[in-house]
């Protein structure tokens, strides 16, 4: 049983999100507003003065992977993507 639950959490990687959560991101949210919204980011890339927020998840028991990127600078959101009624 141990083993099994072991299994089960380790089958999933990366921050947790929906895409509801990120319909709520605009542009000129400060990067509080951001982390309060999506939980904090799954890894933050530098680009220039430029930082791009990415959130991603795995399930290894599904197979199902989402993940979503906020273009952030001078601590405020820059571009949003713009994400389909479909993306649960």
């Amino acid at each position: 049983m141990v083993a099994l639950v072991a299994a089960l959490l380790t089958a999933c990687a990366g921050t947790k999100f929906s895409f509801d959560q990120a319909r709520q991101v605009k542009v000129g949210m400060s990067e509080a507003e951001v982390t309060e919204r999506m939980g904090k980011p799954y890894m933050i890339k530098s680009q220039g003065d430029t930082q791009i927020w990415i959130w991603s998840h795995a399930n290894g028991l599904t197979g199902g992977t989402q993940m979503i990127s906020f273009e952030m600078k001078g601590g405020k959101v820059e571009s949003v993507p713009v994400i389909p009624a479909a993306f649960k």
